[in-house]
């Protein structure tokens, strides 16, 4: 049975009234056990991005500036409460290549309300270049802009490449490494965006509620019982129900650190699942064979 989730999966929900529907609720061309798998059905079930009418997502295609601006404009209108028949675009200037004579009128609608709220700023001549493709550099920059991201000077983030960057995107490079939202230390700046990484990147930078919100179930482990000094068969892969229904097997990440493998007794194990900020907890009996009576 589905189960209900109050005001943030129903403003994640809202929005995708404006996304281009996906035939299918699992894409065609999106692998079950695939790097981004997780974030790409999260992202659609949080109304942040979906796929194309053919059923298919295209986690490889790269990411023109344009789908990037509406994609971050969506999620403004969320955060707002507002549509774009509501929005006030009153006193925005719109960019020189975005103009309201746009043949793509909700591209010029949206360019204004990510103008509007800092995320996009438009070149020195006042372009937002809506044809190119996104960089790598250039999705830090709009994301740490969108998501208020901000620097944690006491934690340690190693970009190998950093000085393949420019210098005005390297501290928000910085800012996406500290806050997790991207997990490799070769960043590599100037590759542009794929659809998958964006929606990896738009995932882990949201609002964790939200995303824990659009998650309905969590499939619980079966206990698992080892011998002293033998390292327990724990699951790689556990599966989680989004709101939709649509069930996801997703990679989870065992902690250790809780149990003495060397020690008999009954331990509690808790595992993170790949990148939804949720955990799942299991059982862990450890018997001592020497110890049984005859």
């Amino acid at each position: 049975m589905k189960r209900l989730f109050g005001p943030f999966l129903a403003a994640a929900l809202a929005v995708s009234a404006f996304l281009p529907a996906a035939s299918a609720a699992v894409y065609s061309d999106v692998p079950d056990t695939g790097e981004h798998t997780t974030n790409i059905l999260l992202a659609r079930e949080l109304g942040i991005m979906t796929g194309y009418g053919d059923g298919t997502f295209k986690p490889a295609k790269a990411v023109p500036r344009a789908t990037a601006i509406k994609a971050l404009g969506k999620m403004e209108l969320s955060k707002t409460g507002e549509t774009l028949e509501t929005y006030d675009y009153a006193g925005v200037p719109a960019f020189a290549d975005i103009p309201a004579s746009h043949p793509d009128h909700e591209l010029y609608q949206f360019s204004l309300i990510v103008r509007n709220a800092g995320i996009f700023d438009g070149d020195p001549n006042n372009n937002a270049n809506p044809a190119q493709l996104m960089s790598r550099e250039q999705m830090a920059k709009v994301l740490v802009n969108a998501f208020g991201l901000k620097d944690l000077p006491n934690q340690i983030a190693t970009v190998r490449d950093i000085g393949e960057a420019a210098p005005y995107f390297r501290e928000p490079i910085y800012v996406l490494r500290k806050n997790n939202v991207t997990r490799v230390e070769e960043y590599r700046p100037k590759e542009p965006v794929s659809r998958g990484q964006f929606a990896s990147f738009l995932v882990r930078a949201h609002d964790t509620r939200t995303v824990k919100y659009a998650i309905a179930d969590i499939e619980q482990p079966e206990p698992v019982t080892t011998a002293v000094g033998a390292m327990p068969e724990f699951p790689d892969r556990l599966a989680i129900t989004l709101a939709n229904g649509v069930v996801v097997d997703t990679p989870v990440f065992w902690n250790l650190g809780t149990m003495d493998m060397m020690q008999p007794g009954d331990y509690v194990v808790t595992g993170t699942l790949g990148d939804t900020g949720r955990t799942a907890d299991i059982q862990v009996i450890v018997e001592d064979p020497m110890g049984v009576a005859e």
